[in-house]
């Protein structure tokens, strides 16, 4: 009879035990998927964030890029025609002595849409591997000159 009674606090005891290592089992197991979710959240904010900035300083660096074109029209006279590629090496816009003074990162285009209508993009790299693109067109018959949007993507 003791002999019996052992085997059963025994299997019980076993029950105990491994009931026990299965409940602590999974709850590691959520706690390390809610690690997981938690992180590619803060990734994704990141990401998002870092999009933000970026839209933000092209727009900036879009308007200081409005101002060098004002202080120097001229510089609209060596403007190539607009062509079906939208970054045209040939219509690069060649960094000069304004656009450094107000620290523009990014890569500018500008072409001749027609008479008075300017096409002006420009490239800004992000998260490493990403490019934001911005386009507006630039109409100088009006005085002051505008700038309208077109697009804003990034590719």
């Amino acid at each position: 009879m003791a002999n019996k009674q052992f085997s059963m606090s025994t299997d019980r005891g076993f029950y105990l035990v491994s009931t026990t290592l299965i409940l602590v089992f999974i709850m590691l197991n959520f706690s390390l998927s809610l690690a997981h979710i938690q992180a590619q959240r803060i990734q994704r904010n990141d990401l998002d964030l870092n999009y933000l900035k970026t839209k933000i300083t092209a727009e900036n660096e879009l308007d200081l890029f409005y101002i060098v074109l004002y202080e120097s029209p001229a510089q609209l006279d060596f403007a190539p025609p607009c062509t079906n590629l939208m970054l045209d090496p040939n219509q690069l816009f060649i960094e000069n002595d304004k656009m450094r003074e107000y620290l523009l990162s990014g890569d500018f285009y500008l072409c001749v849409e027609k008479d008075g209508y300017f096409n002006v993009t420009m490239t800004l790299g992000y998260n490493g591997i990403e490019q934001l693109i911005l386009q507006r067109r630039l109409v100088t018959i009006a005085n002051p000159w505008v700038l309208h949007p077109i697009t804003l993507f990034g590719l």
